[in-house]
């Protein structure tokens, strides 16, 4: 299809924006044009994605671990040839031999600006192909359309849910010791979508936790999160990541779904560190009430993108003019 056609074909029916989805249009109007309009969706997942997508698996699903994990029968190539097998696995799903591949790996090479200082490319394609990438292929082969992962990150993983598990405040905060017998109900990985009144386009969302006390009339909303920073660091994740965003979808979203207009909505963060620290950041009503506020304006700026079909700069670059 033209860029033109699927420009109306996104168009043509209506859209739900997810967290994800708004942070990369307030970010990059220009990236959410490419990556959910035109749909030349980002390839390559990082090793800490990976990480949390595991840990989210065994902690609040771990019935769905063996349809969505595998582990690799030995160690995994390095990111960058891991990114190499994987684009000619995903373009070539019937591939079980790289060496029948070669020019594709070479223009890879080339699109990346690996190896290019080698003289030969016989010399640039023994980088690429070697025992490990031929296993990980095998691997690829064996997995079915599942992530694999090592051994090690596996290791890892199990680990810190055990320690999940282990901590009292964290089982609180997930509903980890609620049973059928309890007035209490939970969900989790809760999919909720939610129509806008005053925009064209809905939102979207996966709740990782949701406690539902009817007796009480409060609903208990908690994200898991993992960091590559440290537990002090946490605030100035929660506003590079938008993170306050999130929290605001979510809550909207929980309203939504469950139509308990005069319940309370409580928000928290369970978050574990690079050094495997844990802890738990309720958000105040306060806060809430700010970020709810901030998420009000995300939304009015998507919408003027979203009805202009104008993605060239993020919304404060195209209304002001930014002066340094």
């Amino acid at each position: 299809m033209t860029d033109q056609e699927l420009i109306e074909q996104f168009y043509k029916t209506k859209y739900y924006i997810s967290y994800s989805g708004l942070s990369k249009l307030r970010f990059s109007p220009r990236l959410f044009f490419t990556h959910y309009i035109l749909q030349q969706k980002e390839e390559s997942v990082g090793a800490h994605l990976v990480e949390g997508r595991l840990i989210h698996c065994l902690l609040l699903q771990p019935d769905e671990y063996d349809n969505q994990f595998y582990v690799a029968k030995s160690k995994l190539p390095s990111d960058n040839l891991k990114d190499i097998v994987d684009k000619i696995f995903r373009e070539h799903p019937e591939c079980s031999d790289l060496s029948n591949f070669q020019e594709e790996i070479l223009n890879i090479l080339v699109e990346k600006n690996l190896y290019q200082t080698l003289k030969t490319d016989e010399q640039r394609l023994t980088k690429v192909i070697t025992q490990i990438t031929i296993d990980y292929l095998s691997d690829l082969n064996n997995s079915v359309g599942k992530s694999v992962i090592d051994q090690s990150t596996y290791d890892k993983c199990l680990r810190i849910v055990t320690k999940f598990k282990a901590n009292p405040e964290v089982r609180y905060h997930l509903g980890l010791d609620i049973t059928e017998f309890d007035d209490v109900k939970f969900h989790r990985e809760l999919p909720a979508a939610c129509d806008l009144v005053d925009y064209k386009f809905g939102i979207k969302g996966i709740l990782d936790s949701v406690i539902v006390d009817d007796v009480n009339k409060v609903i208990k909303i908690a994200d898991v999160k993992t960091t590559s920073k440290t537990i002090p660091e946490f605030k100035e994740s929660v506003e590079y990541y938008n993170y306050w965003m999130q929290a605001a979808m979510y809550v909207l979203l929980a309203k939504c779904h469950f139509l308990k207009l005069d319940y309370t909505y409580e928000y928290s963060f369970v978050v574990v560190d690079k050094y495997e620290q844990i802890y738990c950041f309720p958000v105040s009503q306060l806060t809430l009430d700010d970020w709810n506020e901030r998420f009000r304006k995300a939304l009015n700026e998507a919408h003027y993108h979203y009805e202009n079909r104008d993605y060239s700069l993020p919304y404060e670059y195209i209304v002001n003019k930014i002066i340094l």
